[in-house]
């Protein structure tokens, strides 16, 4: 059988310029600002359909939470710009439920939504009564995960599953307890959305922990398992990752540096 190859389309819909070593990775240097995050949605099209990847935050959910981002537009805006429209598309996949990817849900107002079933366990069971798992969480977002399980809108996995021809959702915990990634089959190989599995290249390169995580024995493997899965950095698109907005080609005229093609090959 011959796969279906897709474009994957980032969403670069906020930023951080720099952020505080200490932050950022387990053991770093506090007061020492190195690069900061890039945020970043995702968008599959192929196969006669598209699949949308995580749905970011606002800037008010940003303030909620105590971050101090710089947002570049609303993902739903710009999936529009490249012909989808969000509150019609019938999938959509959360790689995990941290405040910064479950944002915006209800701009998707008739997808199912897909996810781990060791994250819904996580979000709202016996791990919330331990508060520092509460940090990335937020109860509201969290609440509108329950209603749509009730409205028969939530389609779980229990671990590695193709989700549909080409596309492959991989459970790796460790930054978060049912942190999962993507495979997408694309004209140049399989090509690997690790989300926050990966934020950054440091990670993967040099098994540097990120500082935000729960359990950093699976997070540590999941680089390993990640790398091995990739092949190559070419193949690897962190989650967070400033270098992925430099080394990868518009999706268009006019979208430099906000909508990407992860599916054409990199300019590092």
């Amino acid at each position: 059988m011959t796969l279906p190859t897709y474009e994957i389309y980032a969403i670069r819909y906020a930023k951080q310029d720099l952020r505080d070593e200490g932050h950022m990775f387990i053991g770093g240097q506090h007061g020492k600002m190195v690069q900061g995050l890039d945020f970043f949605t995702y968008a599959l099209k192929g196969n006669g359909r598209n699949w949308i990847v995580d749905t970011g935050m606002t800037s008010g959910q940003a303030k909620r939470m105590g971050r101090d981002y710089d947002f570049l537009c609303r993902p739903s805006e710009a999936l529009a710009r490249i012909g989808i429209d969000a509150a019609s598309e019938p999938d959509v996949i959360l790689t995990h439920a941290h405040f910064d990817h479950v944002g915006t849900l209800g701009d998707y107002k008739t997808a199912r939504f897909h996810i781990q079933d060791e994250e819904m366990i996580h979000v709202t069971g016996r791990d919330m009564t331990m508060k520092p798992f509460r940090l990335a969480y937020h109860p509201d977002d969290v609440k509108q995960l329950i209603d749509l399980v009730y409205a028969d809108r939530m389609v779980f996995h229990d671990g590695d599953v193709e989700i549909a021809p080409g596309i492959e959702f991989v459970l790796v915990g460790g930054h978060a307890r049912g942190q999962a990634v993507l495979r997408v089959h694309t004209k140049r190989g399989w090509v690997v959305l690790a989300s926050d599995a990966v934020h950054v290249f440091d990670e993967t390169d040099f098994e540097r922990p990120f500082a935000i995580f729960y359990d950093l024995a699976d997070m540590i493997e999941g680089y390993r398992s990640i790398n091995q899965m990739a092949g190559h950095r070419d193949f690897l698109i962190p989650g967070h990752d400033a270098r992925v907005t430099k080394a990868y080609p518009p999706a268009g005229p006019g979208m430099e540096g906000q909508i990407l093609r992860l599916d054409l090959p990199p300019k590092w």
